[in-house]
């Protein structure tokens, strides 16, 4: 590859991240959920900056935000992430690959680069589960995997009609066909991310380069007992729901621990509610998500299947009634290995550290797979931590990221070029 190097301003770019973080519920740091009045302002200040830039900046029919670098029609080269956080995030999840690749638009304009192919830095639409069963919801738009009607039955948190949500953003639901992309329309897509775990930090790697992104499979779960007086009920007369959940929260724990599993299997019990949840009552209901992940097809079909057989043991020996349905499916989504050579490459030009890895979080590239080649740039994150306020990353990581990311993307670009 003979590409110079695009130096990224450190400093440009650790002020936005820090400027982007004020953005925040300022009681619950750092909360900056989709279609929240923190957000909303967030992307005006962001489409601002995209300006500043330089950029051709717009809201597409789905809610994304975009800015463009460059004329003319055909396939574009696309960089891009997601600003919207889980409930007491961080400020790097997401964040890093949206202002990363803004800084890199701006070097390429200030360095006089210019590319073969226009290209497109996004900010997508509510990447984290704000609308559980849609998120990621810009994503999927654009690949063509959620309709119209989807939108239609769906609301925010707030109640509010998520079509309404997208509108107040300046997106059109009814519209919405504008926002896919057909495969071939994107020669590739390219994001930079905080690595969510503790693999590169441990191995002393710069960088990291995704081989494949796990498939989250996530269900509603509801064991129905009996409510009774706690005091007054017998433990043999119980029928006591959550200690049925409890069962099975430490059977999803088991499964996905198997030592026959891949090691990137994991499964997680994040959300319960109890019935009627009072001191002295035997909770009657339990209503819990059972989410399983791997990078191997074959894990996670195993998992759902001895998840479901032991909600059907637990609930026939404690005499509950059980519910269990899958309402979110995925299937692991292997990185091109010619795009994973290709950050390789970038990063060895560089004298960057680099590692390949999976991963075992999900994002916004696994949902664009279907209709472009994608890449993933990890850097590491103190300790592995993330959605949580401790998340961080050091800006040097960060930076070093971004140059890899625009590296290969300017090969990308060369490529482009050669087969015209």
């Amino acid at each position: 590859m003979n590409h110079p190097p695009l130096n990224v301003n450190r400093e440009r770019l650790d002020a936005d991240i820090r400027r982007l973080a004020e953005f925040t519920d300022p009681n619950l740091p750092y909360t900056r959920r989709a279609f929240s009045p923190e957000y909303a302002a967030a992307r005006e200040w962001l489409a601002e900056r995209f300006r500043d830039a330089g950029l051709d900046t717009r809201v597409d029919a789905a809610g994304n935000l975009i800015g463009r670098l460059g004329a003319g029609g055909g396939p574009v080269l696309m960089l891009g992430s997601h600003i919207d956080t889980v409930e007491a995030g961080g400020r790097f999840d997401g964040v890093v690959g949206v202002l990363g690749a803004l800084e890199i638009a701006r070097r390429l304009r200030e360095s006089g680069a210019a590319l073969a192919r226009p290209l497109e830095i996004v900010d997508f639409v509510c990447e984290e589960p704000t609308i559980v069963d849609l998120s990621p919801l810009g994503s999927r738009v654009m690949a063509g995997d959620v309709t119209a009607e989807m939108i239609a039955a769906a609301a925010v948190p707030s109640g509010e009609p998520l079509g309404e949500a997208i509108a107040r953003l300046g997106g059109d639901p009814a519209r919405l066909h504008e926002a896919r992309r057909k495969p071939g329309e994107t020669l590739a897509y390219l994001e930079l991310h905080i690595e969510q775990g503790p693999v590169l930090e441990r191995a002393g790697a710069d960088v990291g380069i995704v081989t494949v992104i796990a498939a989250p499979c996530r269900a509603v779960v509801s064991l129905t007992g009996v409510a009774d007086h706690a005091g007054a009920t017998s433990m043999a007369d119980r029928r006591d729901a959550l200690a049925g959940a409890a069962e099975l929260i430490l059977a999803v724990e088991r499964a996905a621990s198997a030592p026959d599993l891949a090691q990137e299997s994991v499964g997680t019990v994040g959300f319960l509610r109890v019935s009627p949840n009072m001191v002295n009552v035997i909770p009657g209901r339990v209503d819990l998500t059972v989410e399983a992940r791997s990078t191997q097809s074959e894990a996670l079909l195993w998992a759902r299947e001895e998840i479901e057989r032991s909600l059907r043991e637990i609930a026939a020996r404690r005499g509950l009634d059980a519910t269990l349905e899958w309402r979110h499916l995925e299937e692991p989504v292997p990185i091109p290995v010619e795009m994973q050579d290709v950050i390789a490459e970038s990063a060895t030009d560089l004298r960057i550290r680099a590692m390949r890895l999976p991963s075992r979080a999900s994002h916004d590239a696994a949902r664009l797979a279907p209709v472009a080649p994608v890449g993933m740039v990890f850097i590491p994150c103190k300790d592995g931590r993330s959605h949580c306020p401790e998340e961080w990353a050091e800006t040097d990581d960060v930076a070093a990221g971004a140059e890899v990311l625009a590296r290969a993307l300017l090969e990308l670009d060369a490529q482009s070029r050669a087969v015209r």
